[in-house]
């Protein structure tokens, strides 16, 4: 399961090695909407009614290898203040040799609870709060091992993807999701 929030990924992109960077992995997903017990008179018990205001509560985690223990500890440091706060989250969803799915939904970035390094590697765990998940159409070509992605990231002066400020240094020159596929 490959997740970004915004166009900026948060997990493995597709093209990265995934030795270095991983899909999500301990995804769990909570989801609740406001519910009103109705109470009426002489009933035997009240009756629950659903209001709607869905709400999910994506968490998972992540684990990268960096090239310094100083990048790890840096990333570990700024990860959270770079990351955008909001916007569209995407998942997509399959393994190598499956037609992929997506999904997505508009979501904030409502904690980062844990973020480790230990030497060179962190393991980062990602909160995604936002409303209703919808599925999108399935990907016409299999891109889990990144043949089918062909998103060009450009890098600012100075910004690399392990360390710095990842939201300035990383962001997608194309992507296109209104076919199902990636441009």
């Amino acid at each position: 399961m490959r997740i970004s929030l915004n166009g900026v990924w948060l997990t493995n992109d597709g093209m990265t090695d995934l030795q270095s960077w991983t899909d999500a992995h301990e995804v769990q997903l909570n989801g609740s909407q406001v519910v009103q017990d109705a109470q009426f008179l002489r009933a035997v018990a009240a009756q629950p009614m659903a209001r709607g205001n869905a709400v999910n509560v994506l968490t998972f985690s992540v684990t990268r290898q960096h090239v310094s223990v100083a990048e790890a500890a840096a990333y570990a440091l700024t990860a959270f203040s770079s990351f955008p706060g909001s916007g569209a989250a995407t998942i997509v969803c399959g393994a190598s040799g499956e037609t992929l799915l997506t999904c997505a939904f508009a979501a904030v970035l409502a904690e980062m609870p844990k973020c480790r390094f230990r030497g060179t590697r962190s393991d980062t765990t990602f909160v995604l709060r936002g409303g209703l998940l919808t599925m999108g159409a399935p990907l016409t070509t299999n891109g889990v091992d990144g043949d089918a992605f062909a998103v060009v990231y450009g890098y600012g002066p100075g910004g690399t993807i392990d360390g710095g400020n990842f939201a300035d240094a990383l962001s997608p020159a194309t992507m296109n999701l209104d076919g199902g596929t990636f441009v």
